[in-house]
């Protein structure tokens, strides 16, 4: 707000541009000239404003309806937001529920931990766009903003000028003194109240900061919000990576809990963990690493004598996996995979793999 003390007070009151040579006092009723060079300062500031196109004072038609229709199409974009994750959330919810009830543990980690950071990344694409178009329409508001009245039964003020304003289209009065557009709405006058500033000296430097930012807030909306909407996926993808890779670099001694045994399958003798047979009795799984070859689990028949393998002697095993074969170099504890073999191949290459679905490939080492 443009304002000078009052010569009879010293209060501060508000002055127009448009009437640089008169001021009212509405604390002590004051009405006549500016003291000072405060009126020089004013004719100075208008010259800023008329130097400057007069359509960087106004808005265009689409901003004007987007002024006029805020809280419609932010309800709106809560109800498409709120329809669009049901999809997503229910499918996170199964798939969480069948990791959760699933017998085989091994892999249920980086498959909710995937799961979780798919629903967080479409949940949060959403809601990011949302904050970011209410923060955006909140800065077009306050730029837009008329003056509030200073006292009840007042008229509003230009935000550039001073100058008071008539009635307007609605929510959009333009100043009949400088040709820009303002924001009368009642709740919107309410919030930029508070966070009003009087403005006592540099009249041209106030007014020309008050068109740099009507300018700013009035150009590239749409942009921010597209920026977003893209980043926000990209964004979550990446740190779904990061952590699946940190979580694979951790190396923990072999959960010694998990038993294994080798059993004649199609590929030859391969390794999979003891665990209760669907139909009772005992089975043996491969797990989710397995050769496409290999069944999910397979039955042991009632009194078949097992043969159990250690993680430990499977060090210098010759073994093929999924990624390919070689001999294993070592045993861990992954938190993503469960217990697993780092295996080095022929041509010195190395991968690792779940020990469940290994397939024996030579004799054990003398």
């Amino acid at each position: 707000m443009l304002a000078v003390h009052c010569p009879r007070c010293g209060r501060p009151a508000p002055v127009s541009l448009a009437s640089p040579d008169l001021m009212a006092c509405a604390a002590c009723h004051y009405r006549g000239p500016l003291p000072g060079e405060a009126a020089q300062g004013l004719r100075a500031a208008a010259h800023v404003v008329f130097q400057t196109d007069v359509r960087r004072r106004q808005l265009s038609e689409a901003l004007r309806r987007r002024l006029v229709t805020a809280s419609q199409r932010h309800a709106r974009l809560l109800v498409v937001f709120a329809l669009a994750s049901v999809p997503i959330t229910l499918l996170g919810a199964l798939i969480v529920l069948g990791v959760w009830v699933s017998p085989d543990t091994e892999g249920n980690v980086i498959t909710g931990g995937m799961t979780v950071a798919a629903w967080l990344g479409t949940v949060g694409t959403g809601a990011a766009v949302l904050a970011v178009m209410r923060s955006r329409q909140r800065r077009l508001e306050e730029a837009c903003a008329a003056r509030p009245p200073a006292a009840p039964g007042e008229p509003a003020a230009c935000h550039v000028c001073g100058a008071p304003l008539g009635a307007g289209d609605g929510a959009i009065a333009r100043c009949g003194f400088c040709a820009a557009d303002n924001l009368v709405a009642a709740a919107v006058l309410e919030r930029v109240r508070a966070r009003q500033v009087v403005i006592l000296r540099s009249f041209e430097q106030a007014v020309s900061a008050e068109l740099a930012s009507f300018g700013r807030a009035t150009s590239g909306a749409a942009a921010v919000v597209v920026a977003t909407a893209l980043a926000v996926p990209v964004a979550s993808f990446v740190l779904a990576v990061a952590v699946t890779l940190v979580g694979e670099s951790r190396r923990s001694p072999v959960d010694s809990a998990v038993t294994y045994a080798v059993v004649g399958t199609p590929l030859g003798q391969c390794i999979g963990k003891i665990m209760p047979g669907k139909g009772g009795g005992t089975a043996v799984r491969f797990g989710g690493f397995r050769r496409a070859e290999l069944p999910e689990e397979q039955a042991i028949a009632p009194g078949a004598p097992i043969e159990a393998v250690s993680p430990g002697s499977l060090v210098g095993r010759s073994v093929t996996a999924k990624q390919g074969a070689g001999v294993v170099q070592g045993v861990f504890s992954s938190p993503l995979t469960g217990n697993s073999v780092e295996v080095r191949r022929e041509e010195g290459t190395s991968f690792t793999s779940s020990i469940a679905g290994l397939c024996l490939s030579g004799p054990p080492p003398r």
